[in-house]
């Protein structure tokens, strides 16, 4: 089996074909910031491995809650990272109440809680257009790449990239037509750099049903998935390393005449 690269150059020569050959996320613990997942999907154990951010007044606390799905997102999001990187620890820290309402602080609750614990992996298939919490933001993905933990964010779909999305710290992704599930695209010149399959995805719902869904949010969980198959081949990764290799794996295809159909 291949074990992944070792050095910068190795990484810049990284493929594909190479990711398909690292191991399905073994060992790499990856959050899952979203309306929460249920129970079948987050694996075993998973009250144990489900957190919300709980409000007081303008205070904000993450703290253990019985694993579910407020909204069905976070379900639909967790079971496309668990089909590529099925031996992935997966954590939910729910950031909606349970009429569905998220803010800014919840999710600077959230990844504040995420690289204080030290997640290997973060998969944000979600942000905020409060430009008053954008400082907050880039701070604190600054600090989850001083920790070494791994941002993975959808862009809004909408229009232009939102928080954390606009990042360019992190690795931020969108949308594209694409058969493959490990098809990845480099978008130069773009806050947005990364473009992954994101239309007609098959997701799970809390049911357990299967159903096709499209958007960035699920464009997100491929890529989280890929950089925990890194991970998982080389823990020593820093950020910056896997988001290179990312890099030169989406040139390796394009160059390969891999180029999928559209992008969103």
């Amino acid at each position: 089996m291949v074990q992944g690269p070792q050095r910068l150059d190795d990484l810049r020569t990284f493929t594909l074909d190479d990711l398909r050959a690292c191991p399905p996320g073994t060992g790499v613990r990856v959050a899952v910031v979203d309306s929460g997942v249920a129970p079948s999907v987050l694996g075993p154990e998973p009250d144990a491995h489900s957190f919300f951010v709980r409000k007081s007044g303008v205070l904000s606390a993450v703290e253990r809650c019985p694993a579910g799905d407020v909204q069905h997102h976070g379900t639909a999001v967790a079971s496309v990272l668990r089909r590529l990187a099925p031996e992935a620890r997966l954590t939910s820290v729910r950031v909606f109440d349970e009429q569905g309402r998220g803010s800014a602080s919840a999710l600077r609750a959230a990844l504040e809680f995420c690289v204080r614990e030290g997640f290997d992996v973060v998969n944000l298939s979600l942000g905020t257009r409060q430009r008053e919490a954008a400082l907050d933001v880039y701070d604190l993905v600054d600090r989850a790449t001083v920790a070494r933990v791994v941002l993975v964010c959808a862009t809004d779909n909408r229009g232009p990239p939102d928080y954390p999305a606009a990042c360019t710290a992190l690795v931020a992704v969108d949308r594209m037509s694409a058969d493959d599930p490990f098809a990845l695209r480099f978008r130069p010149g773009h806050r947005v750099a990364f473009l992954a399959k994101g239309e007609n995805v098959e997701a799970l719902g809390p049911d357990g049903a299967a159903r096709l869904v499209t958007g960035s949010s699920f464009a997100c969980p491929h890529v989280a998935a890929f950089a925990a198959r890194l991970r998982a081949a080389r823990p020593s990764l820093h950020p910056f390393e896997v988001k290179t290799a990312l890099h030169a794996a989406a040139l390796a295809a394009e160059g390969e005449g891999g180029r999928p159909s559209r992008a969103a």
